[in-house]
């Protein structure tokens, strides 16, 4: 038996990639990877006086949480679910 020709595979595979990232895409923009803390007004003034620049740590009390455009989405698809059930209960 043979193999199916090279165009085949790269034409399947290069649509199960962008199937892949665009999955991925879509999933990854309800999550916070990374959460923004600003800083003080006075903190920024003492970070300009000492020339401290950027600093990365990481914490470890981070956790991959939704974004609040995300919670609120769910929250409203969970209301609209629950009430459905409760109007087919009713009927």
């Amino acid at each position: 038996m043979s193999s199916p020709p090279f165009i085949n595979r790269l034409i399947v595979g290069t649509l199960a990639v962008a199937a892949g990232g665009w999955v991925f895409w879509d999933t990854g923009k309800d999550f916070e990877f990374i959460k923004y803390t600003p800083h003080t007004p006075e903190e920024i003034e003492r970070r300009k006086r000492e020339h401290q620049g950027l600093s990365i740590k990481h914490l470890e009390t981070c956790t991959l949480d939704y974004t609040p455009e995300a919670k609120a989405r769910l929250e409203k698809l969970v209301r609209e679910r629950n009430q459905k059930e409760a109007q087919e209960k009713e009927v």
